[in-house]
């Protein structure tokens, strides 16, 4: 029996991201005694928004956030605490075929000579956990080389629970992320102080037509 696994970005572009693992087990694994458990490691450019994780409660839960970013979804990348990634782990309800995350993009720090980036991720380690030795693969703790801490202290009732771990694919996942050009900061400062310039104009050009209007109103109530 054997457990593997690949992953893809869909868009694999874009602020909103989705990560697609499928998995593809040989076995035979009762959906009421084994679990999916899938590892990400995200670096800083990406988060995920527990809430938005919440509402996919019939697919998986999260049972472990970690890393600063996570509390932090507003903040550019550069303004994190020592920019720091988050790690993430999934349990399904079932032995699915195919799993979604949500990411999302921060604010990456603008640049001179460039618009874009290009953001190399790790496929998530994927580890299929049974309660029961009798699954037929070794006990988790065996395991433990291939299985990154963080996921080990998630998993069930060590050491009596079995574990089959499928390691991330080769290659890195990467995402096109776009970035804010500093050539283009006078273009902004500029059309950014004409557009508040209209607007007031604007504002005490209304103003000064409501003022003469009421003004001619008072006068016709007088005569």
């Amino acid at each position: 029996m054997s457990l593997t696994s690949s992953s893809s970005l869909s868009p694999p572009y874009g602020a909103h991201p989705t990560i697609v693992t499928n998995v593809q087990f040989s076995g035979d694994a009762e959906s009421s005694a084994c679990s999916l458990y899938l590892h990400y490691s995200l670096p800083p450019l990406l988060f995920v928004d527990p809430y938005e994780l919440d509402m996919r409660q019939q697919e998986y839960t999260v049972v472990g956030l970690k890393g600063k970013g996570a509390r932090e979804l507003e903040k550019p990348v550069h303004a994190l605490p020592d920019e720091d990634g988050i790690e993430v782990i999934l349990k399904t309800n079932s032995v699915m075929e195919q799993v979604h995350l949500p990411i999302h993009v921060r604010y990456g720090k603008p640049t001179f000579n460039t618009s874009y980036v290009v953001q190399p991720l790790d496929a998530p380690t994927v580890v299929l956990a049974c309660s029961s030795s009798e699954a037929g693969f070794p006990a988790c703790t065996r395991s433990s080389r291939l299985i990154p801490k963080f996921l080990l202290d998630s998993l069930p009732s060590l050491p009596s629970s079995s574990c089959l771990v499928s390691t991330p694919d080769q290659h890195p996942l990467e995402i096109s992320i776009p970035l804010g050009n500093t050539a283009d900061l006078p273009t902004v400062e500029l059309g950014t102080a004409l557009v508040i310039l209209a607007c007031f104009a604007w504002v005490a050009w209304e103003g000064w037509r409501v003022s003469v209007r009421l003004g001619r109103r008072e006068k016709a109530k007088k005569l």
